[in-house]
């Protein structure tokens, strides 16, 4: 069934007005915190506007939130050091052979993609927009030339969520000139008449038109047609609204239909409170604070400018003159009148009131510092080790770590995780996976997150075993029987889970017990071949025993001999 689009346009205006109530503070963090990142998509000029905040006196919100950013970015998904690895559903010991190291092969694959492609560019900006609007869309694409990753801008975009408060619908607001329009859509059937006739003016003109984007599930998926747009269960839609020139002219009109296996967006969201569909954010969180800290820090320059150069008042004989303030200037007054001072600070602040002016603002920036957590990740980004793991985090970073837990889950949920999925999804579709190992044909993939914030959140786990271990250690040298209450090998092998290590060097239990079995039978022969030996030589002692009897003389007879008659006798 084919797109109304008329209803396609409305349901975007009902999505625009829901999310009405979130732009005046999109927009004051974005001037704060990310100048740049926030477009109305009323705009008609927003391509023209000046990306910086002129009314800013104090940078600190933006530099705290580039560290933010940038801690994120090496603590989640770092460009430099592991931070996922594929693993296989289900018990191990009915994992077919090979899988394990097949898996990680994929992996090995599935990272030089993603570094082959602008995944890592797109998520650092993708981090500072969730910390300031608590919200954020990356759109995944591939074609032959590979994986591609768009960041659509906050207010150019509006979200839906389905029962399950998972965003499964995007509208996005493409600001496109004819040219752009003509040479993605030229041969749209319904392509209105002053986009085609564009072509034929001398200079091509440069204004703009909307141009929206919606994906969202069908209601009308039927799987069974495979060759038709509606055998994908996501629709993806181009359409002209209707409407006056800047936002579509004329008639809504559909330029290109298609469709998705998957949802091809990710919509992160640092913190969601009950069904709401946008986040809240950190920056909103300080945001009273960095409002503040702006008003201060005029008051502070203010003062300083006082200080350099103050308000001055001035002998009236002085009036016709002048009085020269320049360095080395030279001015003139009548000495003959006494008791007065040609020119005098009026007003002159004390140092002391400069100095708990600026002690207040040092306060302020530390809780801007805290909100956005910038003393963890700093110290994250700033050890000048080549490598820092999760258990060279000290107990008190770790606990600090921990307060971040929430959030690295939610990022594991809405763009980590469903970003590995879509990716297998498209390296299957276009043959970029290595082979997989022989009979197997269909996998249940896990997702295993090994990044340094997502270790230090399993590290708080790994110190208790390692206590456990340590206590049963120690208990085991006066009392022994306490080491049965351990299973050993299902500590060793949690321990080793909570530090993802790869599940291609542990070994399975089947193969645990084979070898177990042939340490086993090997030292039960090398009792046997000890204890065999032990008889034989036995034996031979016996015999050399028996040789220096027979060779020792005891009057005329031999040792032997004597011994042998001996029994004799007693017979």
């Amino acid at each position: 069934m084919a797109i109304d689009v008329d209803k396609l346009a409305y349901r975007y205006e009902e999505l625009r007005s829901e999310r009405a109530n979130w732009e005046s503070t999109w927009r004051e963090c974005a001037e704060l915190f990310n100048p740049g990142r926030y477009r109305d998509d009323t705009e008609t000029n927003a391509h023209r506007i000046p990306l910086v905040n002129p009314k800013l006196v104090n940078s600190k919100g933006i530099l705290a939130m580039r560290s933010m950013a940038s801690g994120m970015q090496g603590g989640m998904a770092s460009p430099v050091r592991p931070w996922f690895r594929l693993v296989a559903k289900g018990d191990p010991q009915f994992i077919p052979d090979g899988v394990n190291a097949w898996l990680d092969r994929v992996t090995q694959v599935m990272t030089a993609v993603l570094h082959q492609s602008n995944f890592y560019n797109a998520t650092h900006t993708l981090y500072s927009d969730i910390g300031t609007f608590g919200t954020g869309l990356l759109v995944e694409t591939a074609n032959e030339d590979g994986i591609y990753f768009h960041l659509v801008r906050c207010g150019e975009y509006v979200l839906d969520i389905n029962g399950n408060d998972e965003v499964d619908t995007f509208f996005r607001r493409l600001y496109m000139t004819p040219r752009q329009i003509l040479d993605r859509w030229e041969n749209a059937p319904d392509l209105p008449d002053f986009i085609k006739r564009s072509r034929e003016r001398k200079v091509m003109t440069t204004e703009r038109y909307d141009v929206i984007h919606a994906v969202f599930p069908r209601t009308d998926f039927k799987p069974a047609k495979r060759l038709t747009v509606e055998s994908k269960p996501f629709a993806s839609v181009y359409y002209l609204p209707g409407g006056s020139s800047g936002h579509g002219t004329g008639k809504a009109c559909i330029l290109e239909e298609g469709g998705f296996d998957m949802f091809p967006a990710f919509a992160p969201r640092w913190d969601v409170s009950g069904s709401d569909v946008y986040g809240r954010s950190p920056a909103m969180d300080v945001l009273p604070d960095c409002k503040m800290l702006q008003a201060m820090t005029t008051t502070l320059r203010k003062t300083q400018h006082k200080i350099a150069d103050p308000p001055l008042v001035a002998d009236q004989s002085l009036r016709a003159t002048g009085v020269k303030l320049i360095p080395g200037g030279l001015s003139f007054f009548d000495s003959t009148r006494t008791g007065t001072t040609p020119v005098a600070p009026i007003h002159q602040p004390e140092a002391a009131a400069l100095q708990t002016v600026m002690t207040a603002i040092q306060e302020v920036e530390q809780n801007i510092d805290d909100g956005l957590y910038v003393d963890l990740f700093r110290m994250m980004l700033e050890d000048q080790r080549s490598r820092i793991t999760a258990t060279e985090v000290n107990a008190k970073e770790r606990e600090r770590i921990v307060m971040l837990g929430p959030v690295v889950e939610r990022l594991h949920k809405e763009l980590f995780d469903p970003v590995i999925r879509r990716t297998f999804a498209l390296m299957q579709e276009w043959g970029a996976m290595p082979t997989p190992p022989e009979g197997v044909d269909a996998l249940d993939v896990d997702v295993s997150f090994e990044s340094a914030l997502a270790q230090a959140q399993r590290q708080v786990t790994t110190s208790n075993i390692e206590a456990g271990f340590a206590f049963i250690g120690q208990a085991a040298a006066a009392v022994p029987e306490i080491l049965d209450i351990v299973d050993t090998d299902a500590m060793g092998r949690a321990y080793l889970d909570r530090i993802n290590m790869p599940s291609s060097v542990i070994r399975e239990e089947s193969a645990v017990e084979e070898i177990r079995e042939q340490r086993a039978q090997a030292a039960a022969q090398q009792q046997q071949m000890e204890t065999m030996n032990q008889g034989v030589n036995q034996l031979v002692d016996a015999t050399k025993a028996m040789e220096n009897m027979s060779n020792t003389n005891i009057s005329g007879q031999n040792a032997l001999e004597a011994l042998t008659s001996g029994l004799g006798a007693i017979r």
